[in-house]
């Protein structure tokens, strides 16, 4: 499965050395999610800081893990997929955040995207020209995190994203992408999936609704609590039984 260009096999921006990212990793844009939800792993070690792309190598269940971070949107998440691969993932979990377009998806809510639609164009546009290329998540990450979720207790949703592009005018379009049966929006997953067809690498990815564009509701409380049971719910995927 994909297709791997043996020029592009030099990371520029994570300055990692080989060995320092285990095949098993959790992405989150926010670095500040990934120094907290460090405090889950055993013996977590800095690999690197390069770029603001914090990545962090410990252990979890007895398993070798890396948390790192991917930025905000498309062509910063695409470096940072495609540099993990280079230094040996082999299968990524996006633990991100997300605005929900269906009043059931209550702020506070987990959603485990299954597949996500994207606008045309922009990065997977430039890795796929002419084409809409498939952007949906491995079967098998999306059942282990629907397992683990139900294991620690979890609320959470099954769902389809859209990932967009222009964080600040979303709300003109929100409308028409959830009469479309869009759940919730946000910016990386497409790129996770579709890369992770093409460059032959596990993918899956988990959102916590932090606002409601149909209801209005916002999270304002427990925020951070439910940010590490989300890391955690992925972690708890990447690490239980075999995938």
């Amino acid at each position: 499965m994909g297709y791997y260009h043996p020029l592009s096999k030099r990371p520029y921006h994570i300055l990692a050395r080989p060995g320092d990212v285990a095949e098993k990793v959790v992405v989150s844009g926010d670095p500040q999610r990934v120094e907290k939800a460090s405090r889950l792993l055993d013996n977590p070690r800095i690999v690197n800081k390069h770029r603001g792309f914090l990545t962090i190598t410990g252990e979890y269940n007895g398993v070798r893990v890396t948390l790192a971070t991917h930025g905000i949107g498309a062509p910063s998440a695409a470096i940072v997929f495609e540099e993990l691969f280079m230094l040996g993932a082999r299968e990524i979990i996006r633990a991100g955040t997300c605005g929900a377009l269906r009043r059931e998806a209550a702020a506070g809510t987990i959603v485990i995207i299954e597949a996500s639609a994207y606008t045309p164009g922009g990065t997977l546009g430039s890795y796929f020209p002419g084409v809409s290329f498939p952007a949906y998540a491995t079967p098998e990450l999306v059942l282990s995190l629907e397992r683990a979720a139900k294991r620690l207790g979890v609320k959470y949703l099954r769902g389809v994203a859209l990932s967009h592009d222009a964080f600040h005018v979303v709300e003109k379009r929100a409308p028409e992408w959830g009469s479309l049966g869009i759940d919730v929006l946000e910016m990386e997953s497409a790129t996770l999936f579709a890369l992770g067809r093409y460059r032959g690498f596990k993918t899956g990815a988990l959102a916590l609704v932090v606002d409601n564009m149909a209801s209005g509701e916002e999270l304002t409380e427990q925020r951070e609590e439910l940010e590490l049971r989300m890391v955690q719910i992925a972690l708890e995927a990447l690490t239980s039984g075999t995938q």
